[in-house]
C-alpha cells in the first residue's frame, strides 16, 4: 500500500485564482497571504484541493502535455468552432477529438439533408443547401485532415492515398492513430 504524496509547506498561488500567494502549511491552507511577485514560478506539482474552473484550467496528463498548443476540444461544438476558426490553416496539429467531431458534424448535416430531400418542395431547398454545405466544407475538412495526419506523425501528402483502391480506409486508420507529439 502506498502513501499519498503530500505537498510540502510553502507559498503557492492562491487556489481561488486571486493574484496573491497563500501559505500551505502541509495540511491545509492558512489565512496568511502576500502579494505575488511579477514572475511567479509555477509550483512543481499542481495542487488540486479545491475544484477548478473548467475554462481556466487546461488538463495536463498522460494524454495531454503541458506544451501542447492544440486547442482543447471537449465536444462537437468546440470541434466545429476550431474547424471554422482554422478554415484554411494547413499548418499545426489537430487532436483526435477535433478531427472526429468535425467529421461527425459534417456527416450529421449531410444525413439530415438527405432525409429532407424526399419532401417535394422543401427537398429542392435542402438539396441546394446540401450542395452549398458540401462546397463550403471541402477546405476546412481537408485542413483538419492534414493537421490530424501531422499530429499522428504522418506526412500531409498521405491524404492522397484516398484516391487509391481502399485508400479511404487506410486514411481513416491513419487518422485514428494516437498523437506522436507531447
Amino acid at each position: 500500500m502506498s502513501t499519498p504524496h503530500v505537498q510540502p509547506a510553502n507559498w503557492y498561488p492562491d487556489p481561488s485564482g486571486a493574484q496573491f500567494l497563500r501559505y500551505w502549511d502541509g495540511a491545509a491552507w492558512t489565512g496568511h497571504t502576500r502579494p505575488a511577485p511579477n514572475s511567479v514560478v509555477p509550483a512543481p506539482a499542481p495542487m488540486l484541493l479545491y475544484p477548478q474552473q473548467s475554462s481556466a484550467v487546461i488538463p495536463v496528463g498522460v494524454w495531454r502535455g503541458p506544451a501542447d498548443s492544440r486547442p482543447l476540444v471537449r465536444n462537437m461544438f468546440d470541434a466545429v468552432r476550431v474547424c471554422v476558426q482554422k478554415y484554411a490553416r494547413f499548418d499545426g496539429r489537430a487532436s483526435r477529438p477535433a478531427f472526429w467531431y468535425a467529421e461527425l458534424a459534417s456527416l450529421i448535416v449531410a444525413f439530415a439533408a438527405i432525409l429532407v430531400v424526399w419532401i417535394p418542395i422543401v427537398g429542392w431547398l435542402a438539396l441546394f443547401a446540401l450542395w452549398v454545405f458540401a462546397m463550403a466544407s471541402i477546405v476546412p475538412l481537408l485542413a483538419v485532415t492534414v493537421r490530424r495526419l501531422r499530429d499522428a506523425g504522418f506526412h500531409w501528402a498521405w491524404i492522397f492515398i484516398c484516391f487509391a483502391p481502399f485508400g479511404s480506409i487506410a486514411l481513416l486508420i491513419m487518422c485514428a492513430q494516437p498523437s506522436k507529439h507531447p
